[in-house]
């Protein structure tokens, strides 16, 4: 039963976030042609500060959906509906500060811009590019941490696919009628608040037995300050890059930044999308106590993760330049074709995606008060680091500092994983993570040098990307069975079961 579900969730969740990579992908070539690359600068750095406020949202939704696990394997829906009661009122309370803070955000930000773009324009962009994130804190948040619970998030996969399809809709729409980036992105806030109507409708009907006039019961969610100190942690690591470009470098620059950090979003997404279809998985696991299901199902899983971030990075290296090039080629008001800029995300975006393993662990096992303090750390050396090396080296200093935080909490979240919730040696993840990272420069370079192309469009780069990628992955996954047989015996075992029960 949890491997149909986590399979259901994984693909409506693949889904959703290739909706939003392909909308993502849009977005700046309309909006620079459009606008100009001030405004696109602008307007992606806005969307960096909505979207990562929004993850205080997700610390109370961890917490919360932590607090259901017990009572939903006992079927006690009277604690179940007090848990979902003081979620809601948590998540109000959360909607009232994040209001407050885009209110803040919009008078004091467009000071830091030097009038690259009217102060008038600036506010209200961040006032209607705010109407989203406040749905979620309102009206979603209470609605995905029940869902999340029940191993269903597939329903949140297809709401927010629905969202994401209409957002990019509209932009198609309202940009065609020369309408002001005003106009462009309160239609486009507007419109995504109707994911709410899916999400209410399935609560309403498939949860009968939550009792509204229930108790709300705060006391058993008992780790959500460490979890929402997590979220702000996240907020400032993963989202105060683009911002403190664009106070230390302007928005030119900042639009540049963005555009790699668009590809290097959707590839983060791509591989964190088993991650965040599965930990609730581990969570019931580690809920049953079912210590020895633990360890096998996270050998496994950490086995296929690094081989899939490997053969990921290792195409990256090989693909990321011929598509900045096809990628930007009307985007001339600005250079945006920057190899080592790109060789300097890769390095951030292994550094933050090995640790995925082990953060899923710790977030299924609700292990955020003990951690909290390691977060903040991170925090500290994020933020004095990007604005440190920012100061000194632009936008390449900014992902030094980033470089320098997620070394960190990445080698945390490998002992502490391993240590304190798998109860086992580190020796076994290291090797892994060592032989990848060697594996993959050796591929990366020889690829690199051996497939020399340049793609005239995206249906060459394509043709050129699926031929790179299947190299990448046969020699990545050869290497890797060779040194862990078992483990990879273990895998196909697992794939022969599905299949088995498909047809059964």
């Amino acid at each position: 039963m949890r491997t149909r579900k986590a399979i259901k969730n994984l693909l409506f969740y693949t889904l959703q976030q290739l909706t939003l990579i392909i909308s993502n992908f849009f977005m700046p070539p309309i909006l620079v042609s459009n606008y100009g690359s001030a405004v696109n600068g602008l307007v992606q750095t806005i969307r960096q500060i909505i979207n990562y406020v929004q993850l205080t949202g997700a610390g109370i939704a961890n917490a919360s959906v932590v607090a259901m696990y017990k009572p939903i394997t006992q079927n006690d829906y009277k604690t179940l509906s007090g848990i979902y009661n003081a979620t809601d009122a948590l998540f109000l309370k959360a909607g009232n500060i994040f209001s407050i803070i885009c209110f803040i955000v919009a008078v004091i930000y467009p000071l830091t811009l030097d009038g690259e773009v009217p102060y008038l324009t600036v506010a209200l962009l961040v006032i209607v590019m705010g109407i989203s994130g406040a749905s979620e804190f309102y009206m979603c948040g209470k609605y995905q941490a029940i869902i999340n619970a029940h191993q269903e998030s597939y329903i949140v996969g297809i709401a927010q696919m629905v969202g994401n399809l209409t957002n990019m809709f509209f932009l198609f729409f309202l940009t065609f009628l020369n309408q002001s980036i005003v106009v462009v992105q309160l239609g486009m806030s507007s419109i995504y608040v109707l994911r709410i109507l899916i999400l209410h409708y399935y609560v309403k009907r498939k949860y009968t037995f939550l009792i509204k006039e229930e108790k709300p019961l705060f006391d058993r969610i008992t780790q959500r300050r460490g979890a929402i100190v997590h979220q702000i942690s996240t907020l400032v690591v993963l989202g105060s890059s683009t911002i403190i470009v664009s106070v230390l470098r302007g928005l030119r620059e900042a639009s540049i930044f963005t555009v790699y950090y668009m590809i290097f979003s959707g590839i983060n997404m791509l591989c964190t999308i088993v991650s965040n279809t599965i930990y609730t998985s581990f969570g019931d696991v580690i809920a049953r106590g079912e210590k020895k299901i633990l360890k096998d199902a996270f050998n496994i899983y950490e086995f296929v993760f690094l081989i899939i971030i490997t053969v990921v990075f290792v195409s990256t290296y090989v693909l990321i330049m011929p598509f900045v090039k096809i990628y930007t080629t009307n985007m001339t008001d600005t250079n945006y074709y920057l190899p080592f800029l790109a060789l300097m995300f890769i390095i951030v975006g292994i550094a933050n995606n090995v640790r995925v393993p082990y953060l899923t662990l710790v977030n299924g096992a609700g292990h955020f008060l003990e951690t909290k303090n390691r977060a903040i750390i991170e925090m500290v050396i994020n933020v004095t680091g990007q604005i440190g090396f920012g100061y000194f080296f632009g936008m390449y200093g900014v992902l030094l500092g980033s470089i320098c935080s997620f070394g960190y909490r990445t080698l945390d979240f490998i002992f502490y994983a391993n240590h304190k919730i798998a109860e086992q040696s580190v020796k076994k993840s290291f090797f892994r993570i060592i032989i990848n990272i060697l594996v993959g420069i050796v591929i990366a370079v020889l690829l690199k040098h051996v497939m020399v192309f340049d793609p005239s469009g995206y249906i060459q780069w394509m043709l050129y990307a699926f031929v790179i990628c299947i190299e990448a992955a046969i020699i990545v996954l050869g290497i890797n069975a060779w040194i862990d047989k078992k483990s990879f015996l273990e895998c196909l075992s697992i794939l022969k079961g599905l299949f088995k029960r498909k047809n059964a």
